[in-house]
């Protein structure tokens, strides 16, 4: 080619060039590879947990109910959709915040779908005439994973109220990403003193106080990497070690059949709680 035929473009053009991609900017849709099973487990007769996996949207939640028969998976449900409700429509909502901040619109948006499903679970308990403190509630652990700015730099967007887990599988190694919000965990993390309080029992919960915030983190999407979602049926069960193996020796194999090994292996361990997980490699 002739150097003095090439056409370079102007100023001007670059700007409005960079200009008409700015305004006509869409989050991208990212090609992801989800697999999600929930199981009683082998001591209750009923499954309180729910789950969610939108592979479009990039949502993905775990919640795991509380409060007796039916109440448990009551609460659970009525997060879930609350949620998914809330965020169906995230493109929208995302577009109508002022805040340059990418990280702190997302945040936002995911405390108020939180917030909302609060809400309606904990004025149940009010109509149902249950105290501050009381009543049916449910953990929810999720992310949203999206490239949510023109860069399109891959982002994990997570929140998590309870004990339900969100875990990291890189390079063979096994990291959880969320934190406990329970009793337990304080009392690891204030130095062990006095008799170890039961792991189940959490300070934090959806439903049953009248404001809750939740834990959020932004964290960076590495090639070949995993994301774990559970319920504590499975982390109570297995250990990190134990639940980083499983995941190992079924690496090559679908991810429904990693997730399938993953609850067989928590009931052959003494299955006490129900037990869901999910597993996403975008």
């Amino acid at each position: 080619m002739n150097w003095n035929m090439v056409a370079y473009p102007s100023r001007i053009e670059v700007m409005l060039k960079q200009f008409f991609e700015k305004i006509s900017w869409r989050p991208e849709h990212i090609t992801i590879y989800s697999a999600g099973l929930t199981d009683v487990g082998q001591k209750r007769d009923h499954n309180e947990d729910n789950h969610l996996i939108d592979e479009h949207l990039g949502l993905f939640v775990v919640a795991d109910g509380m409060g007796g028969h039916e109440a448990g998976e009551v609460a659970s449900k009525l997060a879930i959709d609350t949620i998914f409700n809330r965020l169906k429509d995230f493109e929208t909502l995302y577009k109508k915040k002022k805040e340059k901040n990418v990280a702190n619109i997302v945040n936002t948006l995911l405390q108020e779908a939180v917030e909302e499903a609060n809400n309606k679970i904990h004025a149940q308990n009010i109509a149902n005439g249950q105290p501050e403190g009381r009543g049916m509630g449910t953990t929810v652990t999720g992310f949203l994973i999206s490239a949510l700015n023109p860069s399109k730099q891959r982002k994990l967007y997570s929140f998590n109220v309870g004990d339900s887990r969100i875990y990291s599988f890189l390079k063979g190694k096994l990291t959880q990403l969320s934190t406990d919000h329970s009793h337990y965990q304080l009392w690891l993390d204030t130095g062990k003193e006095g008799q170890a309080p039961r792991s189940n029992i959490i300070y934090k919960a959806i439903g049953p106080w009248s404001r809750i915030i939740a834990d959020q983190q932004v964290f960076p999407i590495h090639s070949s990497e995993i994301f774990l979602l559970c319920s504590d049926g499975l982390s109570d069960m297995l250990s990190d070690e134990e639940i980083g193996y499983i995941m190992r020796i079924n690496r090559k194999n679908p991810l429904k059949q990693m997730a399938q090994s993953l609850i067989d292996t928590a009931n052959e361990a003494g299955g006490k709680d129900n037990i869901t997980v999910i597993l996403v490699k975008p």
